[in-house]
């Protein structure tokens, strides 16, 4: 059987907006505008600032694969190595909604108290995990239903309890 494998990255309409309209105000200081040398100097940390933020959105990307063995996760660039938690760890695994900002403060890589961690990128779906250590986190998805069937064939195939 052939591992899910998900890729998700930030290209949302509104993220790309939230980036150019402050490019194209700071590019337009510097074009029409007769800085002085200290707002030439504020102008160039902003415009650097920004490229940094829009580079970091565009390289941030969420890598899951699940297959018999468990599931396997990273969130490029904020870790660096792949995250792998075995069938065995587990206490339960389903897919769920959720609210993003009520529940862990928005999108990305979050950590609650009560909730536990939580891998998304956008929307409101996802795989949650129960460890058996009593860890939660949550995986976003963007592909409900084909994670879903994925799952549902991988418990009739190797008998995982823990699969709801």
């Amino acid at each position: 059987m052939e591992p899910y494998t998900e890729n998700q990255k930030f290209n949302q309409l509104w993220l790309k907006l939230v980036i150019i309209i402050p490019f194209v105000t700071v590019i337009g200081s510097i074009v029409f505008g007769e800085p002085n040398s200290a707002q030439t100097t504020n102008l160039i940390i902003s415009f650097a600032i920004l490229g940094a933020i829009t580079a970091l959105f565009y390289l941030s990307k969420l890598d899951t694969r699940i297959d018999e063995k468990g599931i396997t996760l990273r969130y490029f660039p904020f870790q660096r190595y792949y995250y792998f938690v075995g069938w065995d760890e587990i206490e339960e695994a389903y897919i769920r909604q959720y609210k993003p900002i009520m529940e862990y403060g928005g999108w990305g890589l979050r950590y609650t108290f009560r909730n536990g961690k939580a891998y998304n990128v956008r929307g409101n779906k996802g795989l949650q995990l129960v460890l058996k250590s009593g860890k939660k986190f949550l995986i976003g998805t963007q592909n409900e239903t084909g994670m879903q069937s994925y799952l549902s064939e991988l418990k009739a195939r190797n008998a995982i309890a823990c699969i709801k």
